[in-house]
């Protein structure tokens, strides 16, 4: 059944407003009914205190920890480094190479140009292309050759199953040296012999013609020698140009991000849950991480006590004050003020024997007692909770045999305190902690930056 409900105006009361009160336009709210709060009011009503100070109160902000922090430059040199592209140029080269050495031989004698004395008819110039291409596609064919030697050499080492024994690591970084100071040797080589041919077979047939020359020149031979020369200009000249711009421009500023990014990984155990903020909380919850390595492998028998503990903490990492959070971000502008090539090595070795005096002793680092494997997976297991398969590739690789806890601190002092990306002992934790880039950046990374 419907019902009809008809609308009731409010009951009038004798009773008076109070002075100073006005409704405004809504004149349905009963005269007493003062102490209702109307959109009128609201609107004209201040805040507390306490709302705008929300806004104001100082505290770190967080950054995220699992963002990819490489610039544009690292990100198309990483690519390019070992993406199809590079790939495509070698065997190119090769390509070159050979039909450079087949058409000289070929050709032989078949292509020249003599400038004769006018006077007694000897011979005072002359230029033989088949000559100057088999020079140069033979110094072509020795670099890239030797680079493809270079990348097995890198495969199989990528490869090994057995670590290398520290008696043997001083020789085999000697030979290292060699072997990238004869690639350079034949990369300029190279450039060079591209130079010069460029200087002869582009400009043959431009002469004096005023002067005594004899030519003779097959002109298959002449065309390819000549379009070929262009097309190798067109891939040289922007290749080496990258190279010299990375080599004298680029790699000063690569070794600053590269000691950036290591700092951010050092940061990155400090803060236990990873929200870009090293707190209170992340402290409690790393010292409980270091005591639970310090029962498992550090041989320590009772627990650092908490003031020491906490002075660590206070002193070298709250750098915003006692008890207040900081964030990685502001830590690692820390480091980046502090920081000078020479002196970082003994500004921040007591900061990282101190971390490793939480699990470890002095004593028992000199006794140089070795680091099982079993046990190193457990230290990075606790610490980071590091994948076992890549901590175990990257431990075979990179670590020397034997590891001992003193080694193992030296390792992390060179973590954040070296920025050679070319000595393998800078690069030991850095490895470890490096995370595996997923989706699409997989496709575009170093096998550095892939823990490959």
């Amino acid at each position: 059944m419907k019902t009809n409900i008809y609308p009731m105006s409010p009951p009038e009361y004798s009773e008076q407003r109070p002075s100073g009160f006005d409704v405004g336009p809504h004149s349905a709210i009963h005269p007493v009914a003062w102490d209702i709060i109307t959109p009128d009011h609201v609107a004209d009503t201040i805040p507390p205190p306490a709302y705008d100070s929300i806004f104001l109160q100082e505290g770190p902000a967080k950054s995220n920890v699992r963002h990819d922090d490489r610039n544009m430059w690292e990100k198309v040199h990483e690519w390019f480094e070992m993406s199809v592209l590079q790939h495509i140029i070698w065997l190119g080269a090769l390509v070159f190479s050979i039909l450079y050495i087949v058409f000289s031989i070929k050709y032989g004698g078949n292509c020249y140009r003599k400038l004769y004395n006018e006077t007694n008819g000897k011979v005072i110039e002359e230029v033989d292309l088949p000559s100057t291409m088999k020079a140069e596609g033979g110094v072509l064919c020795a670099t890239v050759l030797y680079v493809f030697v270079l990348i097995l050499l890198r495969i199989c080492d990528t490869n090994r199953t057995r670590r290398i024994n520290m008696a043997d690591s001083p020789g085999r970084q000697t030979r290292k040296g060699h072997l990238l100071f004869v690639c350079c040797i034949l990369f300029i080589a190279s450039f060079i012999w591209c130079i010069i041919g460029a200087t002869i077979v582009i400009p043959f047939y431009d002469y004096d013609v005023s002067k005594n020359y004899t030519f003779m020149c097959d002109s298959e031979f002449y065309s390819f020698y000549h379009d070929a020369k262009i097309g190798q200009l067109s891939i040289m000249m922007p290749y080496a140009a990258y190279i010299i711009i990375y080599l004298f421009i680029v790699m000063p500023k690569a070794k600053l991000w590269f000691i950036r990014r290591k700092w951010r990984q050092w940061a990155s155990l400090l803060d236990a849950d990873q929200d870009g903020i090293i707190s209170i909380r992340d402290m409690e919850k790393t010292n409980a991480r270091l005591e639970l390595l310090r029962r498992t492998i550090g041989d320590r028998k009772t627990a650092l006590n908490a003031g020491a503990q906490k002075k660590w903490w206070d002193e070298n990492i709250f750098k915003r004050g006692v008890n207040k959070d900081i964030s990685v971000d502001d830590y690692i502008t820390y480091l980046e003020g502090i920081y000078t090539p020479h002196g970082m090595e003994s500004t921040m070795r007591p900061v990282i024997t101190d971390f490793f005096n939480f699990f470890s002793t002095p004593d028992y680092r000199k006794k140089n007692i070795p680091i099982l494997e079993e046990e190193f997976f457990k230290f990075w297991t606790i610490l980071k909770n590091v994948d076992e398969s890549h901590c175990r590739r990257m431990f075979v690789r990179y670590f020397l045999n034997p590891v001992t806890m003193a080694s193992f601190l030296d390792n992390f002092v060179s973590l954040i305190a070296h920025n050679d990306f070319f000595d393998e002992k800078t690069l030991r934790v850095h490895k470890i902690l490096n995370p595996k880039r997923s989706g699409t950046c997989d496709l575009i990374c170093h096998p550095s930056s892939c823990d490959v």
